[in-house]
């Protein structure tokens, strides 16, 4: 087997495979004889039928079976030998020499626009091939790759030293000829960590004021609300209301919910939809206009006018507890001046967990804008359109795309230094730190750890609670080396 390795810059090699004559045909020996063993051949006894039938007949089966047999320990054997760190999948083609044909002009241009080129069209109808009107165009790799999708038919348009080449994308063994097919690889480069030291960490301890307490006690309070229903009048400011809702953007509905509940008056939520409860009784509905916030949960319909349609179904009055030792009982305190102060200890606990949070986040922002690396594009273009395709089902702007991409590459620059710094420190997990970490989820979800465990093993998700372990480690080192240590929350 001849294997050769070309380095084709921004982290992507590509490895060219050679199978010799000889192991083809003894591959397409083997799959011939495994269809005449098993393939009853009408006017022939079962095993008897010749070969010449059996490539009538069963040809493209039997080439499929032989690139199957070759192609992937090959390109196993091949990895293994270059001791190549691949990043991704691979993308495995026919050579370039295997090309139907290629075009001195220029048509990058509207190949990254995802047009096809009417000079494209003609050269493809000179081969004797029709492309139809639903052919289209994706951008693997803008300025240098594109694939051309037309029912079944796939073709890979790729650019090289200035001449535009297209493929059938699909791998072709011949008997007597040798199996020659390209893999393009997204390898990891080296990653040149900085000195850690170089990070700095905010210092500073919490400070929780009785301000903060008291309002946290009052959502508290609130949460312990009794609502009693009204029914001999409408609906007036300082009510509370249970509603149905649809907000819909051009007859596209943007957000819903059931039985929401709305305390009119204290100014929660939009000024609108209060102003129009009032006076509604339970069972009315109503429809109205209104512009969305700037800061609406979903950024594409912020400061853009909606429709919301409104459905009463409860009108109530809120009974608030009163702050007294009662109360205090009832959260699990003996008064309520040792419920104030387990309150304040609480908050503080709570806004510490916080800023070690908030430290971390800092510390990995600061690594990842510090270290140097070029991340292979089709590594970004997957992880991206992953994230896209399990977003919401919809186009996205060039804006939104980009945005797509940067997260991707910085998730992906992350999971990089992550893992060259367990690497580098020789940060290593014992057996007993995932024992007691599976115990302490399995606790809190009031499970039994060993049952858990097993559960995990059988889910494979054991090794990702792993990661999450050797990744806390991690932040606990960039906590311990970064410059500004005194008053650190650990």
């Amino acid at each position: 087997m001849k294997v050769d390795i070309q380095d084709v810059g921004s982290g992507k090699n590509i490895i060219k495979i050679e199978i010799p004559v000889e192991e083809v045909n003894a591959e397409f020996e083997k799959a011939y004889e495994e269809v005449r063993k098993n393939i009853e051949v009408p006017g022939f006894r079962k095993g008897r039928a010749p070969r010449n039938i059996l490539r009538l007949r069963f040809h493209e089966y039997v080439k499929n079976e032989v690139i199957e047999a070759l192609v992937p320990p090959a390109y196993k054997k091949a990895l293994e030998d270059s001791k190549l760190d691949v990043v991704g999948s691979p993308d495995i083609y026919p050579p370039i020499e295997q090309s139907i044909f290629g075009i001195d002009a220029e048509l990058q241009d509207n190949l990254d626009k995802e047009e096809i080129p009417e000079i494209l069209k003609q050269e493809f109808q000179n081969k004797d091939i029709i492309i139809s009107e639903k052919a289209v165009i994706s951008v693997e790799e803008a300025g240098n790759k594109w694939m051309l999708t037309d029912g079944r038919k796939r073709y890979i348009i790729s650019k090289n030293s200035g001449t535009t080449y297209v493929q059938l994308d699909e791998l072709s063994a011949k008997e007597d000829e040798p199996l020659i097919f390209e893999i393009g690889i997204a390898t990891k480069p080296n990653i040149d960590i900085p000195d850690l030291s170089l990070l700095e960490i905010d210092e500073s301890d919490v400070d929780v004021t009785e301000e903060d307490v008291n309002k946290y006690i009052e959502l508290l309070r609130k949460e312990s609300a009794v609502y009693d229903p009204i029914e001999d009048r409408s609906a007036q400011d300082g009510d509370s209301v249970f509603i149905n809702y649809r907000i819909t953007y051009e007859d596209k509905l943007v957000d819903s919910g059931q039985n929401s509940l709305i305390n009119m008056g204290e100014k929660e939520g939009l000024l609108e939809l209060d102003q129009a409860l009032i006076d509604m009784k339970p069972g009315d509905e109503k429809e109205i206009a209104v512009t969305m916030p700037e800061n609406f949960r979903n950024p594409e319909y912020a400061g853009k006018e909606v429709n919301i349609h409104i459905t009463l179904n409860r009108l109530c009055k809120r009974q608030l507890p009163e702050l007294n030792d009662e109360f205090a009982k009832e959260k699990g305190s003996d008064d309520f001046e040792q419920f104030k102060a387990k309150t304040w200890n609480d908050l503080v606990e709570m806004q510490r967990r916080d800023k070690r949070e908030s430290q971390e986040i800092g510390l990995m922002t600061q690594l990842i804008d510090k270290t140097n690396v070029d991340i292979p594009e089709i590594l970004i273009k997957s992880r991206a359109e992953i994230l896209m395709k399990n977003s919401e089902d919809r186009e996205f702007t060039e804006e939104e795309t980009n945005n797509f991409r940067e997260f991707s590459a910085r998730m992906i620059k992350r999971e990089w230094i992550i893992n060259e710094i367990v690497k580098r420190e020789n940060i290593t997990l014992v057996d007993a730190e995932v024992d007691m970490e599976i115990e302490r989820i399995a606790n809190a979800l009031n499970k039994d750890p060993q049952k858990y465990k097993i559960q995990l093993e059988g889910a494979n998700r054991l090794d990702a609670l792993k990661d999450n372990l050797l990744t806390m480690k991690v932040y606990n080192l960039l906590v311990e080396r970064a410059s500004v240590k005194k008053g650190l929350i650990v």
